[in-house]
């Protein structure tokens, strides 16, 4: 964790809204003046035994009331002089402390450099402990196994149909090893070459790979509940056929039996799979 003391500090005079809102909550002016304007400071400790967690400490001179912005995006929340930090992901963080005096307001900022992800709330929920339970093959007893389409209707370019048999035996491996999320992919001989291998639609030579790094998020653009990225394009890499739009796979549905994945994003050509446990 790398830590900027306070970069800079800014000074307000209320605005009239403010200055309403003081008057309306019961503050008073003394001898006909608001008072002095607050000085913003804060001190950050980092928190034994929790992962990017750090305490904010509002050591401010003639506040009554504070805000905070993590710089995470969810903007100004009230607090109080004190409030525990916790960052998700790795990165820089402008964080802001707004303390409110009789006389005004001021900011002060400091720099949090977060070094790693935390995974725990990845690891431990519910869908990617269904995802990583076991493997997963293509249902070869759906009427509608693979689709493509677009965002609002994955079939309408095309509906469906029964797999060939070097796809019905693929297998898909998900799992956190050494830290990291891995792929593996298990074609038993043999891969279904869609339409940018050639022979077109047929099945081609194995294709298979080994515990490739991929990323997860639970953050998803469009529908889904999860999303897979994977390195490089297809056919390198790839997931249900070797012709997907992109790499971007959204977990639409899972569970313990079934899923659901939908391969490129909103505004993309979508291919949608459907799973079955092993």
């Amino acid at each position: 964790m790398r830590l900027l003391k306070h970069s800079y500090r800014i000074r307000r005079l209320y605005l009239p809204v403010l200055l309403a809102s003081l008057l309306t909550s019961g503050c008073k002016k003394n001898d006909g003046e608001l008072g002095e304007a607050a000085r913003a400071s804060f001190k950050v400790t980092e928190v034994t035994g929790k992962v990017n967690t750090y305490l904010l400490q509002s050591s401010s001179e003639n506040a009554y009331r504070f805000q905070w912005d993590l710089g995470d995006g969810q903007g100004l929340t009230s607090g109080t002089a004190n409030k525990e930090a916790y960052f998700l992901k790795k990165g820089d963080y402008e964080v802001k402390l707004y303390a409110y005096g009789k006389g005004g307001y001021d900011v002060a900022t400091t720099k949090i450099s977060i070094d790693n992800d935390d995974l725990t709330p990845i690891l431990n929920s519910p869908d990617f402990k269904m995802l990583t339970a076991h493997s997963w093959k293509l249902d070869s007893q759906s009427l509608s196994p693979i689709t493509v389409g677009t965002e609002n209707n994955p079939a309408e370019y095309f509906g469906g149909g029964a797999l060939a048999d070097c796809q019905a035996d693929d297998v898909y491996t998900f799992a956190f090893i050494d830290n990291d999320f891995k792929i593996s992919y298990n074609a038993n001989g043999a891969t279904f070459n869609a339409g940018n291998v050639q022979p077109n639609y047929a099945c081609g030579a194995d294709r298979s790979y080994n515990q490739v790094t991929f990323t997860y998020s639970t953050i998803v653009s469009g529908a889904g509940l999860a999303s897979i990225t994977l390195p490089g394009t297809p056919p390198s890499t790839f997931i249900g056929v070797t012709d997907v739009t992109s790499n971007n796979y959204r977990i639409i549905s899972i569970s313990d039996s079934e899923m659901v994945l939908r391969a490129g994003k909103a505004n993309e050509t979508v291919f949608q799979f459907r799973f079955v446990a092993q």
